[in-house]
């Protein structure tokens, strides 16, 4: 399962990313992986959560960010939950092709491992390319 959370700018993704994510340690019967680029929002996710500042790694881009994804399921095969928030800063967004990329390949590690991903865009509805409102 993918799952979207989108807004402007400042609408309030991220504290809602975060608080899905620390909800989810009630019901999750495996491990949760919270990702963004920056570290400030480190203290507002619970400690039994995978916090990672992929900054620190120097994640760029769609394939690195598919890579480093495979590389920590690779590791644990706990994982049950991946946050990515900040997906378009992530894969240095140009166009909505971008965004398809990403999701595609998601879709491919969903379909593998039976992970559900929670993706956070900043755009508003009607700015969402197909790829993303098939599965919203």
């Amino acid at each position: 399962m993918i799952e979207f959370v989108y807004g402007s700018k400042g609408s309030g993704k991220t504290k809602k990313m975060i608080d899905m994510a620390n909800n989810a340690l009630e019901t999750c019967e495996g491990d949760i992986i919270f990702l963004n680029d920056r570290d400030k929002y480190r203290v507002k996710v619970d400690t039994k959560i995978r916090f990672t500042n992929l900054e620190e790694f120097g994640i760029v881009g769609t394939d690195q960010l598919f890579g480093f994804i495979s590389g920590v399921i690779a590791e644990n095969y706990d994982v049950k939950i991946v946050f990515i928030d900040n997906t378009l800063r992530l894969i240095n967004y140009q166009t909505s092709e971008d965004i398809c990329a990403i999701v595609s390949k998601i879709q491919q590690l969903n379909e593998k491992h039976d992970i559900r991903f929670v993706l956070s865009l900043s755009c508003e509805k009607e700015e969402l390319p197909e790829c993303v409102t098939k599965l919203i």
